[in-house]
């Protein structure tokens, strides 16, 4: 198991960096975060073999599963505490040579140049530019599965910066529509939250 940090800029006085790490040392954050139901979603509609791209990995339980599944992972995450504990997870459970962890600003980082993935997946997580870049990296008939929060969230977090919330018609709306085909997009609200999660395929040539 490779353990890469992005060299594009230091890491450890980042702010987002420091806020994870400390969310991640708090007790409720020790262990794995269940299945999203984002991920049940893209399995369901089936992907072709090859490596799959997480984005904001966090403590993925889904990253785990997928190594576990034989697939090659990158686990992309600005939180090194979150990182660590998953390579030890997948060490513990004898994955670690099909997962590669990446310390890294995603705002900075990029995918490798040339690699392409059956599933690039990214839960909680809204940053335009960001989007803007995974969805050239997915392969011709993979899927990119995303969720985070809308702005209606606002109802529930008025302090919630507007910038890491989905507009109208987001994700999806920033996708080439002659490369991709939306096969499921829902909002959901969950009386604290509310969410949007698009499952795209990029059709194949």
């Amino acid at each position: 198991m490779k353990n890469t940090q992005s060299r594009t800029q230091r890491l450890e006085d980042h702010p987002d960096r420091v806020k994870w790490n400390a969310r991640y040392l708090a007790p409720k954050r020790l262990a794995p975060r269940g299945f999203c139901p984002l991920y049940e979603k893209a399995g369901g509609l089936g992907y072709p073999e090859g490596p799959v791209l997480e984005l904001a990995c966090g403590l993925s339980a889904q990253a785990l599963a997928l190594a576990g599944d034989g697939r090659e992972v990158l686990a992309v995450d600005i939180s090194d505490v979150a990182l660590g504990r998953l390579r030890a997870e997948a060490v513990e459970r004898g994955l670690e040579s099909r997962l590669t962890c990446v310390e890294a600003d995603l705002n900075a980082w990029r995918p490798p140049a040339g690699r392409l993935f059956a599933l690039v997946i990214c839960v909680m997580y809204w940053e335009e530019a960001v989007f803007d870049y995974a969805w050239t990296a997915v392969a011709d008939g993979g899927l990119l599965a995303w969720q985070s929060f809308t702005l209606d969230h606002l109802r529930y977090r008025p302090s919630q910066n507007p910038d890491w919330c989905l507009k109208a018609g987001e994700p999806a709306s920033r996708l080439p529509a002659d490369e991709f085909t939306v096969l499921h997009e829902e909002d959901v609200d969950e009386g604290h939250r509310v969410i949007r999660r698009m499952v795209a395929r990029r059709n194949p040539n």
